[in-house]
């Protein structure tokens, strides 16, 4: 236990002082944003004393300049979630794509030509809040390919309008985004829409961010779900939400944009219970919906938790390391059920290759006979 808050303290502090590649573009835009004023008041005072009709215009150029800059690091902040990957491979018919409603919610299923035509096993892929299924395509396609059929879904309240083939096509998923709760709860409609169909077989779940507490709750509690993968897996949300930040850092700009995207970032300890795994590990569903101690059954919890693999990068700035740490000892996970990133952040950035090999590793393991 020692050992472990050593780790977490460690953890702690390494993240504050760890320099990322956004840290980076973040602290030198502020610096070239600051230089930028200060040249901008000394030219327009100097030109001011030359000709003041100079000054005027100069200033104006000067000040158009900073508003694109501005608007250029709110985008990088703020609007990201937003972005289209654009994956596009010239597939020569091995990936099928096929776009359907679940409960309301826009999924697509898809496969490719060494995928089963029966039984198929069968990964769900969550996306993470504010973000959409084609954030996750980068690991949907090459999982396809691998012989697994793949399901996306936009969780309730995600999703845009995309154009295809020129034509606009709404995947927009109906609901209020900030419902947590609800958005957990869905997953148990995607599951019964898996069994029912002939095709798909064995039940994997790889979710990030948002899509990880998925796993993490409910996904762990249902038997049905055989391998649970967690990228960047939140422990306690109310202690993540209020734990200290820097004014200005880019821990500070990322909870601000969920703030104001409508996130409760101050939750009562109800909602806490309701939303954190740390309530939902290691326990069962009880008869009101809710987790509860599986009592006298050590057998079923060391199951759900050999299910469980975790990833996470030491400069994650929205979902600190600790939050590994602190699920790590609490499933008592092996080494062989967690890969830890040293760079990547919270999106995982230039790591994918190094994801997709180990979590088509896990899922081999876990859905194949």
């Amino acid at each position: 236990m020692a050992s472990i808050k050593g780790d977490e303290q460690r953890a702690r502090e390494k993240t504050r002082d760890i320099t990322t590649p956004s840290r980076d573009i973040m602290i030198c835009s502020r610096y070239r944003f600051s230089l930028y004023v200060i040249l901008t008041i000394i030219l327009g005072i100097f030109s001011w004393i030359v000709n003041k009709w100079l000054s005027i215009a100069i200033s104006a150029f000067i000040m158009l300049l900073l508003v694109d800059l501005l608007y250029c690091l709110i985008s990088r902040l703020f609007l990201r979630f937003d972005e289209n990957l654009k994956v596009e491979i010239h597939t020569f018919g091995k990936i099928q794509e096929k776009t359907l409603k679940i409960n309301r919610l826009h999924a697509k299923i898809i496969t490719s030509c060494n995928t089963p035509e029966n039984q198929a096993p069968v990964v769900i892929m969550h996306h993470g809040y504010g973000s959409n299924y084609r954030r996750m395509l980068v690991y949907a396609y090459p999982v396809a390919l691998k012989g697994y059929a793949v399901l996306l879904y936009n969780a309730r309240g995600h999703g845009k309008i995309v154009k295809v083939d020129g034509k606009p096509v709404d995947e927009r998923s109906p609901g209020d985004k900030n419902h947590i709760l609800n958005i957990m709860k869905d997953l148990r409609g995607i599951v019964h829409f898996i069994m029912e169909r002939d095709d798909l077989g064995r039940i994997g779940f790889i979710g990030i961010s948002l899509g990880a507490i998925v796993g993490l709750t409910y996904g762990a509690t249902m038997q049905e779900i055989e391998c649970v993968i967690a990228m960047a897996g939140m422990h306690d949300f109310k202690e993540t939400a209020n734990r200290k930040i820097r004014v200005l850092s880019t821990d500070w700009f990322m909870k601000k944009s969920f703030e104001w995207s409508g996130l409760e970032m101050q939750p009562t300890k109800l909602q806490d219970r309701l939303v954190s795994p740390v309530f939902y590990l290691d326990k069962k569903m009880g008869f009101f919906d809710h987790p509860v101690w599986d009592d006298g059954n050590a057998e079923k919890g060391r199951k759900q938790a050999n299910k469980i693999h975790l990833i996470h990068a030491k400069d994650d700035c929205t979902v600190p390391f600790w939050n590994f740490l602190k699920n790590k000892e609490m499933l008592d996970l092996p080494k062989e059920n967690y890969l830890v990133l040293e760079k990547g952040n919270h999106w995982f950035i230039k790591q994918e290759h190094l994801l997709l090999g180990q979590m088509m590793y896990w899922l081999d393991s876990c859905l194949l006979p």
